[in-house]
């Protein structure tokens, strides 16, 4: 099973996500300090975590969906740099289910299939309690 989503980040996404971190590295602020960093870029970068973190909730909103427990996610060293504005493109890829953990490779890719950074997760599916009450809630909410 795979699940694919477009995604692209704001400058205030990057702001919000640096004040609530304390993350003050500059390259998230400051052009002049990005091109420093690396030469020619277009805008500041996108804090790696920002994107780590927006894909591990995918893990609880899309892929395997709510009441998924993310286990482990490691990440590898992100290639290039990503900007706000870009599009990225997430791949999730189910590769083994074990005893009842689910195993996901993860690829973020550039609008144009350059790899930005993968990775490898572990998921705790929803156990049938919770999918219950889920469905439950769902009925209430439909007119």
């Amino acid at each position: 099973m795979r699940h694919v989503v477009d995604l692209s980040f704001s400058h205030e996404q990057v702001v919000q996500y640096c004040a609530l971190t304390g993350d003050g590295n500059a390259i998230h602020r400051d052009l002049a300090a990005a091109r420093v960093r690396f030469p020619g870029i277009p805008d500041i970068v996108v804090p790696g975590g920002l994107i780590q973190t927006t894909v591990s909730g995918l893990f609880g909103t899309r892929f395997p969906g709510d009441g998924s427990l993310g286990l482990t996610f490691t990440p590898e060293r992100l290639r290039q740099p990503v900007c706000p504005g870009d599009r990225i493109q997430v791949t999730l890829e189910i590769t083994r289910i074990r005893a009842g953990i689910v195993e996901v490779d993860v690829a973020v890719d550039s609008t144009d299939g350059t790899r930005i950074t993968s990775a490898k997760a572990k998921i705790l599916p929803p156990d049938e309690a919770y999918r219950r009450w889920w469905e439950g809630q769902a009925s209430r909410e439909q007119p």
